[in-house]
């Protein structure tokens, strides 16, 4: 019996888009935000800033990725995204989560995918526990996203990397929200854009069901083969309460 629908966030929960434009506003973004905080340094604009951060943040995602493993936004600016840069150490540790989360809503463009409100309002209907587990660089900025959305009161518990420390596919981040939810794996739907975090990781700790949509994100996160595969394939997010819909009245 199905009791709990979990959500990965960007790329599925949302549409989300990142070009070169995203990444010239995101350094020009730090520039302010140091300057706001009287933080000096080294570089007299915002591009030769980008130039020197941006790959050791990168470095940071990679990494992050191979260990499954989150830092908390402290960690991650003061230690790989300003290595070496001769800076205000304790100024930056207090500005990084404003800066974690600027990196999250302006690195990529996001908006909630149409009928994601609508699939939402559903899924409580049908009397399911509904969640979000999601890899994010921020502590605040993806209950701040769903605020902005309208859609924050439909979600009974927010799993977040940042917060526990463990990202997808590590399967503890996903033992972390069956807890919550009370609930075993099998009881549990996931949703998400990927096969080498939200297919993997739950198809392992033995989830009920696995529902895929694809994203920006998608052909970037998969590249190689993975023997996994979703129970369903969508395209649009409200065929999520349709085919709960349709399995729990069975």
């Amino acid at each position: 019996m199905i009791k709990a629908v979990m959500f990965d966030m960007g790329g599925t929960l949302e549409d989300l888009y990142s070009d070169e434009k995203n990444d010239r506003a995101t350094g020009e973004a730090l520039f302010r935000i140091l300057q706001d905080h009287g933080i000096e340094v080294p570089f007299q604009d915002a591009k030769s800033l980008w130039a020197a951060v941006s790959p050791q943040v990168l470095a940071y995602k990679k990494e992050s990725e191979r260990t499954m493993m989150e830092l908390k936004p402290e960690q991650i600016w003061a230690d790989w995204g300003f290595r070496g840069i001769p800076v205000d150490r304790e100024k930056l540790m207090a500005c990084s989560e404003e800066i974690a989360h600027m990196w999250e809503t302006t690195y990529y463009d996001r908006r909630l995918r149409e009928h994601g409100a609508e699939m939402l309002a559903g899924l409580k209907e049908l009397g399911l526990h509904v969640a979000v587990v999601s890899n994010t660089a921020s502590l605040f900025q993806v209950f701040d996203t769903l605020e902005k959305y309208g859609v924050r009161q439909y979600f009974d518990e927010i799993t977040l990397s940042s917060i526990v420390g463990y990202r997808k596919p590590h399967p503890n981040i996903f033992r972390i929200a069956l807890h919550q939810a009370g609930c075993l794996p099998e009881e549990a739907v996931f949703v998400g854009d990927t096969l080498s975090r939200d297919v993997v990781g739950p198809r392992k700790l033995g989830f009920g069901r696995i529902i895929k949509i694809n994203s920006f994100l998608t052909p970037q996160k998969d590249i190689g083969k993975f023997d996994v595969a979703p129970d369903y394939e969508v395209t649009d997010i409200y065929d999520v309460y349709t085919i709960l819909k349709d399995e729990l009245g069975r």
